[in-house]
């Protein structure tokens, strides 16, 4: 669905405070946005796994009020392993959703593709953070979150155009 053909949420009931919206409708739940950067070198990529967890996602992670996407990656990007961003590319977007402290969240992945030489030049900055390189060749094999990323990482790679990815695929 285009986002102009989405319905409205629509009011259930109303409130001293206006009609209260339906937390279920997925048009209302709040909105969180994360950056993410595409590191590849060779025939390697960029993971990082919170440590204790079995599943990996790329560097990156939540926008701050008043950030930009490109500025919040720089940030982050220095915060968790130290690396400088050279040249951001856009590599398209991962819409989907999460529950956060029991309510649901809309969740929307801005990934950019980083033109920057990383192989031996970084390291885990986080105590809570492992930062591992990946075989391309084993994206399959790994939980990758979102899971999204198995397309949007091979598409991204061989044709080099920016894509929309929703929560059930493209």
């Amino acid at each position: 669905m285009t986002p102009s053909a989405r319905p409205l949420a629509t009011a259930t009931a109303s409130t001293a405070d206006g009609p209260a919206v339906d937390p279920t409708d997925p048009v209302a739940a709040p909105v969180r946005i994360n950056v993410r950067a595409l590191l590849v070198e060779g025939d390697r990529i960029l993971l990082a796994n919170e440590r204790g967890q079995t599943w990996f996602h790329l560097l990156g992670g939540r926008v701050e009020a008043g950030e930009t996407v490109q500025g919040a990656l720089r940030r982050l990007l220095d915060e968790q392993a130290g690396i400088e961003l050279d040249h951001l590319t856009f590599a398209g977007c991962l819409e989907g959703t999460a529950i956060e402290r029991g309510e649901r969240v809309r969740v929307l992945d801005v990934v950019f593709a980083v033109d920057r030489s990383w192989a031996g030049e970084f390291g885990t900055r986080l105590d809570d953070l492992d930062i591992v390189s990946a075989s391309l060749v084993s994206l399959p094999d790994l939980d990758l979150r979102p899971a999204t990323l198995r397309q949007l990482i091979p598409e991204w790679l061989l044709h080099a155009r920016p894509a929309w990815y929703g929560a059930s695929g493209r």
